[in-house]
Parts: structure tokens; C-alpha cells; sequence
């Protein structure tokens, strides 16, 4: 009487675990599974999200530079000066050869020199070129440019003697004998780089892409040497020397950039320095 009731409870007890263990686990498994899942996508997404605003930062970064890139090439639209130059007649000629890459002048007596015969900028504009004194001691380039539509006036390199430089002529006065007066020492075999800026109110010159100065043209008259007649409106000459000529060319400016304060161009060690915070190198 006693067995049989135990034997009973234990049959029922036996039933219940083997009904609620299964029941167990699995809730456990699916608990576990929904808690786990999500953490992996969610990962995945935030990634995504992180790559697609990667990319479109990098999107707009290449739009810029090719956007800042066009602008400063059509700011800085230059024209060479190459198929139209001709043999200027000052009656003393030395040889003069006219290449595609560079123009040749020769000993002369005393003045050897070449003409623009193409269209010429008369205001507002920027002239660069290059060059060099080959042989001799006096000057190895005048260069003869329009100054508005009635004035004109002479860069010289190397004048009086090899060592001076200036504007012929500001007020009658030469290039030796007026405020645009430098001296410098020019060596044979040497480019140097000269770029004339002319501005309704100014005219200022470069060498080496370092400012030399800036000749306000309120109140004063820009002429030139009556020898150098030959070269107008645009032209190159030396005197008694040897000299080379290369890269020329010429650019219109544009309205916003007139009247804005000018400045040297950096060396490229100055501005590698300023991009890196003037760390040491």
C-alpha cells in the first residue's frame, strides 16, 4: 500500500522534467540568439554609415581641389609669345637668330634687338621671360613694353656698366637716375626670370619672383630712349653683348586682381615650412 503511491509519484515527476527541460533549453537558446544577433548587424551598419561619409568627404575634397584648380588656371591664363618676332633695323645689327624655344641676339653696334608684330596688351596686364647674358659686360635685355595706350617704357637689366637696373625712362630720367634705380650683379651664363606688371596705376617688376618694386604712374610720364624706337611697341634688345631670350609670354589681367597688394613668391622650402607648421626638416 505503501510502494504503490511512491512508485506512482515518481512516474509523475519523471513525466514533468522530461516535458519542461526541452522547454528550458530552447527558451534559453532562442534568449540567447535575439540577445547576440542584433550586435553584429548593428556593427556592420555603423561601419557602412562610417564608409559612405568617408567617401563622400573624399567626393567633395576632389570636387574642390579640381574646382580651386580650374579657377586658378583660368585666372592665370597666359599666351606665348612665339611666330611673330622680327629683326629690329638700329643700323649696327649684330646676328640675330629666332628659334621656336629662344631668340639669339648678338654683338651689335652698339644695339642689336627684335619687334613683337602681333597683337599687343596695352593696360592691365603682366609680360614675363627669361634671360641671359651670354658674353659681354653691358645690357642683355631691354625690354621695351606699352605703358596705356600713349605711354611706353624699357625694363634694363645690367645696364651702365653690367650692375644696374631700372625703368627707361619715368620724367625724362633713365633707368640709372630715377626711383626704380637697383644695382645688381648679373652673371654670364645665368637665366633670370623677369615678369612686368602694368596696371593703370602702377608698374611693378619681378626677378626671380622676388618684387623689386612698384612705380605708381600718377603723375608721371613713361617714355624711352629714343634709341630703342625700333623695339616698339614690344620688343628685346642688348647693347654690346651677347645675350639669349626664352619662355615669353603675356597674360590679361583680371579686373579683381587690380590694385591688390603685391607680393614675392615664396621658395617651395618656405612653404613646405608653412604647411607643416615651421617644423624643422
Amino acid at each position: 500500500m505503501t510502494i504503490k503511491p511512491l512508485l506512482v509519484l515518481l512516474t509523475v515527476l519523471v513525466l514533468c522534467a522530461s516535458v519542461l527541460l526541452p522547454v528550458g533549453s530552447a527558451t534559453a537558446d532562442d534568449v540567447a540568439t535575439q540577445t547576440a544577433k542584433p550586435k553584429p548587424q548593428a556593427s556592420e551598419d555603423r561601419a557602412s554609415e562610417d564608409k559612405a561619409t568617408k567617401d563622400k568627404a573624399s567626393e567633395n575634397k576632389a570636387t574642390d581641389d579640381s574646382s580651386a584648380k580650374a579657377k586658378s588656371a583660368k585666372k592665370l591664363q597666359w599666351t606665348d609669345l612665339t611666330g611673330q618676332w622680327e629683326k629690329c633695323q638700329f643700323g649696327g645689327d649684330g646676328e640675330i637668330e629666332i628659334g621656336k624655344k629662344k631668340i639669339s641676339l648678338d654683338y651689335g653696334d652698339p644695339i642689336t634687338g627684335v619687334r613683337w608684330a602681333g597683337d599687343v596688351v596695352r593696360d592691365n596686364y603682366e609680360i614675363e621671360m627669361e634671360g641671359r647674358r651670354v658674353d659681354g659686360f653691358d645690357f642683355f635685355c631691354a625690354l621695351t613694353f606699352p605703358v596705356g595706350e600713349k605711354g611706353r617704357a624699357s625694363l634694363v637689366m645690367g645696364g651702365w656698366g653690367g650692375g644696374t637696373m631700372g625703368i627707361s625712362s619715368i620724367d625724362d630720367r633713365d633707368a640709372s637716375d630715377n626711383d626704380t634705380t637697383m644695382y645688381r650683379d648679373f652673371k654670364n651664363n645665368q637665366w633670370y626670370k623677369a615678369r612686368v606688371r602694368v596696371e593703370e596705376s602702377r608698374i611693378a617688376v619681378w626677378i626671380d619672383d622676388t618684387l623689386q618694386f612698384e612705380q605708381p604712374r600718377d603723375d608721371h610720364k613713361f617714355d624711352i630712349r629714343y634709341e630703342m624706337d625700333p623695339c616698339l611697341p614690344l620688343g628685346l634688345a642688348n647693347f654690346q653683348c651677347k645675350s639669349e631670350m626664352r619662355n615669353l609670354r603675356v597674360r590679361k589681367l583680371k579686373a579683381d586682381e587690380l590694385g591688390q597688394p603685391l607680393k614675392s613668391k615664396k621658395p617651395a622650402a618656405e612653404e613646405d615650412d608653412a604647411k607643416s607648421g615651421g617644423e624643422a626638416k
